[in-house]
């Protein structure tokens, strides 16, 4: 409903002339009422847009958006993850006097990385319905390029090819572990929880890629 998200809503919706085939870009927001604003707003001004309350760190409200979309379209054709948290003082690369690093890690990854990750997969059955085989666009950055993480052997294990998915989780929880225990950089891990969830995000891209190669599956970093 804001920033980044809401102009990428405002680009895809908007309705020209009398063509049928235009995107439904359905806004899913935390806050219902600032999302019921940014609807109204998008409306009045000509696109066509559509709300439904998502919570990244809140499982019934995925499951409850997913069952929403699917009652009312049937099925879903790109699917864009935008939502995001930072704890930005006032850097990426910094930590948050008032907050432990430990704590900042723990909610960045379980909001980042694992809801993302929970929303794409209860989207993938609507996704697959699509005509189009459906698209998967994650809003990654800058800040998840490989070179922040200190070790080698991390590298290569967010790069390879034979990735799966379970080690990929596995990697994340381990960092957030490692932050809570305070010994993360001795574990060749970054003093940064957004990077290393974008680093997951961009290794989650791949992975999906991969295992559903009818879809277009791509991150993009917004600059």
């Amino acid at each position: 409903n804001k920033g980044i998200g809401y102009e990428i809503a405002r680009k895809i919706s908007v309705i020209k002339g009398d063509d049928e085939t235009a995107f439904v870009c359905i806004l899913g927001c935390r806050s219902e009422e600032r999302g019921r604003k940014a609807v109204e707003k998008l409306r009045a001004e000509g696109h066509n847009v559509d709300f439904c309350k998502i919570d990244l760190e809140d499982k019934d409200s995925i499951t409850s958006a997913a069952a929403y979309i699917e009652k009312t379209y049937g099925r879903c054709d790109v699917l864009v993850n935008n939502a995001a948290v930072c704890f930005n003082d006032p850097t990426l690369y910094g930590k948050v006097p008032h907050i432990p690093f430990g704590e900042q890690a723990d909610i960045t990854i379980r909001t980042n990385f694992f809801g993302t990750l929970a929303l794409t997969e209860a989207m993938l059955p609507m996704l697959e319905k699509s005509e189009w085989g459906g698209r998967i666009i994650n809003i990654a950055s800058s800040a998840g390029r490989l070179s922040i993480l200190p070790s080698q052997e991390r590298r290569d294990a967010f790069s390879s090819e034979t990735l799966e998915l379970e080690e990929l989780k596995g990697y994340m929880k381990d960092f957030v572990k490692a932050a809570k225990d305070g010994n993360h950089q001795v574990y060749g891990w970054p003093n940064t929880g957004y990077g290393v969830s974008k680093v997951g995000i961009i290794a989650m891209t791949k992975i999906f890629a991969r295992k559903y190669p009818k879809m277009m599956v791509n991150s993009v970093d917004p600059g």
